[in-house]
């Protein structure tokens, strides 16, 4: 813009250019101002625009990675009660072990423990029970 001016002043001292009036420098110069101001307009529109774009893009990007989130928390829940409940059925299944031990280690203990099933008296009263087809072959 600065440029023009300069160029229509070294012209208008030269005396080159013929006398234009006021209002059609006017109209030149508020000419180049509107076409100046609508470039950039459709400049910031594309801008505008494109930053539209990507913030979309970041906020599905950001929903997906929070659904990941959210259903790796719950599976480690699960896993966590899955392992909590094995390691109380471990504890438990311990302990009836070592009442089972306790009560083949002690034979004349009245007592029974709650979980073992009672025995019968005598092996004459026990059923014969079926050995599996491999061992009768193989024997043991």
């Amino acid at each position: 813009m600065d440029n023009l001016h300069a160029l229509r002043a070294s012209r208008t001292t030269e005396g080159d250019v013929p006398d234009v009036s006021p209002s059609v420098e006017y109209a030149d110069s508020l000419a180049d101002v509107l076409r100046e101001m609508a470039a950039r307009l459709e400049s910031r529109a594309e801008e505008a625009a494109e930053l539209r774009v990507r913030l979309e893009l970041t906020e599905r990007a950001q929903s997906t990675l929070e659904d990941e989130r959210r259903e790796a928390v719950q599976e480690l829940e699960q896993e966590r009660r899955r392992r909590e409940e094995a390691e109380q059925e471990r504890e438990d299944l311990r302990r009836e072990l070592q009442a089972l031990k306790d009560e083949r280690e002690s034979p004349g203990t009245v007592e029974e423990p709650e979980r073992a099933e009672p025995r019968p008296a005598t092996v004459e009263s026990q059923e014969p029970v079926q050995r599996p087809w491999w061992r009768r072959v193989f024997g043991g």
